[in-house]
């Protein structure tokens, strides 16, 4: 292969070798090696590759299912589209690792280490990844669908779209993170910290555990969903609207009134924010909370 080292030492005795053509089951022990090199599209499910580095290599489409790769190192490579299902990647590290479309359903990540990871649109239901570091990382229309994260470090990452639903977030660090459009289900939150998180346009109604406490920190905009009783301030400046189009043809006349009352309020609270200067922090923090609840109170008069 030009230009590239690529090293694979397959520990195999002759009486595994026996063992294979007699279909037994075999546990390969190896030792992988790759800098540069490509094994794109390859079938390593199933085998033992502790300690396997992969720098700077392509593996894109490859197969680890059931694969043990922990205490590996992934730096810089490609593995979008490959197949985790199963696998054991405790302590697994990478920089600026492609995972992209990768498929970690039901494995194990617990303590793994990653930083400026793009993970689009992969597939992490029920995977354990208790104690796990992903930083600065994309995580855009991600499935984390049941995914096991106490502990877990989130800080600065993307979440546009992903699925948090039944996910256990307790004591995770959500700091600096960005969860536009998220779902979050019933997740739990409990003791998770979320300085400078934005929640903007995400679904929290329904979580489990969240606390005024640590939403004072965060914020989100005029279509975050919360659970009764919470509030928090907004991201952006939120400028002042007419609600007079509004159709509430779908109500009562006795809540069509009522709608109508409110529409009047949002559009009075959006007024005197558009007049608050943005150094105002405390009046502005309180106008953008009675702003948020009167938009939470149309929403269920709606539904």
């Amino acid at each position: 292969m030009k230009n590239s080292v690529f090293k694979i030492l397959l520990g195999l005795s002759s009486a595994a070798a026996v063992a294979a053509s007699a279909s037994a089951q075999i546990r390969v022990d190896s030792r992988m090696y790759s800098t540069s090199g490509s094994c794109a599209q390859c079938d390593l499910s199933g085998r033992t590759l502790t300690g396997m580095t992969l720098r700077d290599s392509n593996f894109a489409g490859a197969q680890f299912n059931r694969a043990n790769l922990s205490g590996g190192n992934f730096d810089r490579s490609d593995l979008s589209g490959t197949q985790f299902k199963r696998a054991f990647l405790a302590r697994v590290e990478g920089q600026s690792v492609n995972m992209a479309d990768a498929s970690f359903q039901d494995a194990t990540m617990t303590e793994a280490k990653f930083d400026n990871a793009i993970l689009t649109n992969s597939n992490m239901q029920r995977a354990d990844i208790s104690r796990a570091n992903f930083t600065r990382s994309d995580f855009a229309d991600a499935d984390l669908t049941s995914a096991t994260a106490p502990n877990v470090n989130f800080e600065g990452s993307q979440f546009v779209n992903a699925r948090f639903d039944h996910m256990n977030l307790r004591n995770a660090k959500l700091d600096g993170a960005k969860f536009h459009n998220v779902k979050f289900g019933n997740a739990i939150l409990i003791g998770a910290t979320m300085a400078d998180a934005d929640f903007s346009k995400a679904d929290l109604s329904e979580v489990q555990g969240l606390q005024q406490v640590q939403l004072d920190t965060a914020c989100g905009d005029s279509q975050t969903r919360l659970p009764i009783g919470l509030s928090l301030t907004y991201c952006e400046r939120v400028e002042g609207g007419s609600h007079d189009d509004i159709d509430h043809a779908a109500l009562s006349p006795k809540m069509a009134r009522a709608a109508k009352r409110l529409d009047n309020a949002i559009s009075n609270v959006e007024t005197l924010l558009s007049e608050t200067s943005p150094s105002d922090k405390v009046l502005r923090k309180r106008l953008q909370r009675i702003h948020s609840d009167l938009m939470s109170s149309r929403r269920a008069i709606e539904n």
